[in-house]
């Protein structure tokens, strides 16, 4: 049985049915193009109607893949954002417009930080995801495998590669303190991050894979560091081409998140094409993978959400753009050196703000 925050909760109906996996989602990048760089920017996301909020392509056509009912097993899908719990109703609205149904939905308590003084957490969100990751991991009581989905507008590939490190016991609690006070994270949020970490079990159920949506266009290589466990994308098509690699996906989801996107988003076979050869390119997937989805498409009767012929042509044009040779792939050592990398960034965000005093202050 779930046991999450009454406040937290949107639907927790999982009856007999096992869940067999979990996927984390953030909300503003990832699953709604929400611009908040400026004052004028948040109020007028404020001020939105459900109906006016618009999805990043492809985020509601693979949560649907997610959310498929199978009579076996089913999927948890929990959504951490950094909107405020004022735009609550609104949200949950929306995703009713959708027709997804999260299992959990958490926003940030901005106005409480604020009456309480608490400015940097208004900003900051290494505390506040990685205590909500935390608790909605505790509170749920499973070790079942995870799925993350963030963005590159903020901190979303650090936090969740922590969060990572922390289930796997790559990292251990002195590193995970030291990464707090490098970030600044209030005592008493410390506190109960600590706590929650405390009581994870070197037995739990892993965080397999981390997905960046690239909406400010990051170049993939910047999430080098992190691991190959992170895959940056430019769309949702390219995520379930690698849940589909996985084993997590099987074929026919990965053609319907395809046919929502032809329907919905209104991309065409050369964009979807061109998504799969960049994966190629970056040796995310492979010329084995390629063969292995040809094998699979020549047994596979295509549902009529699609072009007829569809997928067949799809891949033509994929072995046509497919790179004749393959990169050597890239060794790793992690866990990456956490601390470095948030002196780094801030050292970063320094230099832009002092460029930009220079240029306009």
């Amino acid at each position: 049985m779930l046991k999450l925050r009454v406040s937290d909760v949107v639907s927790q109906d999982p009856g007999d049915v096992p869940v067999v996996r979990i996927y984390r989602w953030d909300l503003d990048k990832t699953y709604l193009k929400t611009e908040f760089d400026s004052i004028k920017d948040l109020i007028r996301t404020a001020l939105q109607k459900p109906e006016d909020k618009i999805n990043v392509p492809g985020a509601v056509a693979l949560l649907k893949e997610v959310k498929r009912p199978r009579p076996e097993s089913r999927s948890m899908v929990t959504f951490i954002s950094g909107s405020p719990t004022q735009m609550r109703s609104i949200l949950e609205k929306k995703f009713e417009l959708d027709g997804i149904q999260p299992d959990a939905f958490i926003l940030k308590p901005t106005l409480e930080n604020i009456l309480k003084g608490r400015l940097k957490a208004v900003r900051g969100q290494v505390g506040y995801k990685l205590e909500a990751l935390l608790r909605v991991r505790s509170d749920a009581a499973l070790s079942v495998p995870e799925t993350l989905f963030g963005d590159d507008a903020e901190q979303d590939a650090f936090i969740y590669s922590v969060y990572a490190d922390l289930v796997s016991g790559n990292i251990g609690l002195d590193v995970l303190r030291d990464v707090l006070v490098e970030a600044e994270v209030y005592a008493t949020t410390m506190e109960k991050i600590m706590r929650y970490a405390a009581h994870l079990q070197p037995d739990d159920a892993e965080v397999d894979r981390i997905f960046i949506n690239l909406d400010r266009r990051s170049p993939p290589g910047r999430f080098l560091t992190f691991g190959p466990r992170i895959v940056p994308i430019v769309n949702y098509f390219q995520a379930a081409l690698v849940l589909w690699a996985d084993e997590t996906f099987t074929l026919d989801n990965l053609v319907h998140v395809a046919g929502g996107m032809l329907s919905r988003d209104d991309y065409g076979i050369q964009e979807l094409a061109n998504s799969f050869q960049d994966l190629l390119r970056r040796r995310v997937l492979t010329s084995a993978h390629l063969d292995r989805l040809e094998a699979e498409v020549e047994v596979y009767e295509e549902p009529d959400i699609i072009p007829s012929g569809f997928v067949k042509r799809l891949m033509t044009r994929v072995r046509a753009l497919a790179p004749r040779s393959e990169i050597k792939e890239r060794e790793w050592v992690g866990p990456p050196d956490y601390i470095e990398i948030l002196r780094a960034d801030r050292a970063l965000k320094a230099a832009v703000t002092q460029k930009s005093a220079g240029l306009f202050g």
